[in-house]
Formats: structure tokens, sequence, C-alpha cells
């Protein structure tokens, strides 16, 4: 689709186009392009299924963020901070 110029900008991207397709594609980033695009449509349409039923989209949103702690910043600085440089934690002084 890129290459026939289906998003505009034709010769924009033929350089592109040409390292993906002419075997100098060294991270594969081509080679299950279709399968990704065939996922995307799975994918997009449970979304729109569940968006349609706010109870249901509702219930995924908080679960969603509930289960986003594991990605959080905080923890991972605190596990780089723990396990590469072995620092233990500054804690601060009471006010009581």
């Amino acid at each position: 689709m890129v290459r026939d110029g289906f998003f505009g900008f034709k010769d924009h991207f033929q350089s592109l186009c040409d390292t993906a397709d002419g075997g100098k594609d060294f991270y594969l980033l081509g080679s299950d392009f279709e399968s990704y695009l065939e996922a995307q449509l799975i994918i997009s349409a449970a979304a729109d299924k569940a968006f349609a039923d706010p109870n249901k989209w509702t219930q995924m949103s908080i679960l969603s963020t509930a289960g986003s702690g594991r990605f959080s910043s905080d923890r991972t600085i605190r596990d780089y901070v723990e396990k590469t440089w072995g620092i233990e934690p500054c804690r601060f002084p009471s006010d009581g």
C-alpha cells in the first residue's frame, strides 16, 4: 500500500520500501506485515465491540489501569537502582 502511494507521497517512501522489499530488511520488519494487519483488524473489531458496551468498557478500563503498576516508572527505577547499582533508598526523617 505504501509503495503504491495509498497514503500519498509515493516517491517519498521509495527508499524505505526498497530497503524492506529489497532483501535488506535485517530486522524483518516487513516479513510478517500482512499477518500484523490481519491481527489489527481483529483487535480493532474487539475494541469497537467492547466500546459499544459502556459497562464492559468501564470494567476493562479499570482493570487495565489497575494492572499497569508493573510498568510504572517508579517501580522500574527502583528495580534498576536496587538490582543494578545496589543502592539503598534514602528515607526521609519523619516530622513527628
